[in-house]
């Protein structure tokens, strides 16, 4: 039986290494300072509930597609910045550029998304920059265990848009858990519902596990296509 979202606040010892790992392979994510589990999402307050389940990459198994390639390809000359993670003026002007660009509903603020400025920040965060002669052109937000990490916020400049630069922010993340050992880079979820989270199938189908929340266990997403899965969902409220 699916309930309501379940959510976590952190003690002293926060949401980090192998707590966050253990989290994560149980279907909790991150949502600003607390951590949670949901199987149905809407994207506004007048918008029907929709079956999610949580996706994850592993590692070593991924042999990039085709388009994944193209992307890398793409965006050879953007140079890569990896740093804990931080929030300046010049990324909130970044991310209200991207904020009035998306047509669907997210957080006004970049702050808003992430965490509350005044508060300790329970996660060991991170994030990635891609720059262009210096142009600040995208950002990746991520939070680092000892075994994962997992990918919490992407935006980027629209006047790239052709760059796929989500994607290459997703293939970046990749490449930094590779360099830190990491076997799972947990991606988010993806929904019965709409096509609009399936950008996070792209780097290989083949390497990404969907959790099935009633068993609590990963399987490989190839085992369930989007009708299976939703069947799942409606016999699980059953």
């Amino acid at each position: 039986m699916f309930g309501p979202p379940v959510y976590y606040t952190a003690d002293e010892s926060g949401f980090k290494g192998p707590m966050l790992d253990t989290l994560l392979a149980n279907g909790y994510y991150r949502m600003q300072h607390h951590v949670f589990t949901t199987n149905h999402t809407q994207f506004d307050i007048d918008s029907y509930m929709m079956p999610v389940f949580w996706l994850r990459l592993e590692l070593a198994k991924v042999q990039e597609s085709k388009s994944a390639q193209k992307i890398r390809k793409k965006c050879t000359k953007l140079q890569v910045i990896v740093k804990p993670a931080e929030i300046t003026d010049e990324i909130r002007h970044l991310y209200s550029l991207y904020w009035e660009f998306v047509p669907f509903s997210t957080s006004e603020q970049c702050d808003d998304y992430l965490h509350d400025a005044n508060l300790p920040n329970p996660f060991d965060s991170w994030m990635i920059e891609l720059r262009d002669h210096g142009r600040l052109v995208a950002v990746g937000y991520f939070d680092k265990g000892d075994t994962s990490i997992a990918g919490i916020l992407n935006f980027f400049d629209p006047e790239y848009q052709s760059y796929s630069l989500g994607k290459y922010l997703i293939l970046c993340k990749m490449d930094h858990a590779r360099s830190l050992g990491c076997r799972f880079y947990y991606t988010g979820y993806i929904s019965t519902a709409t096509e609009k989270f399936d950008y996070k199938l792209f780097p290989d189908i083949n390497a990404i596990e969907v959790f099935l929340p009633l068993e609590k266990h990963w399987v490989p997403y190839t085992h369930y296509d989007k009708t299976m899965l939703e069947q799942y969902f409606f016999n699980g409220l059953d």
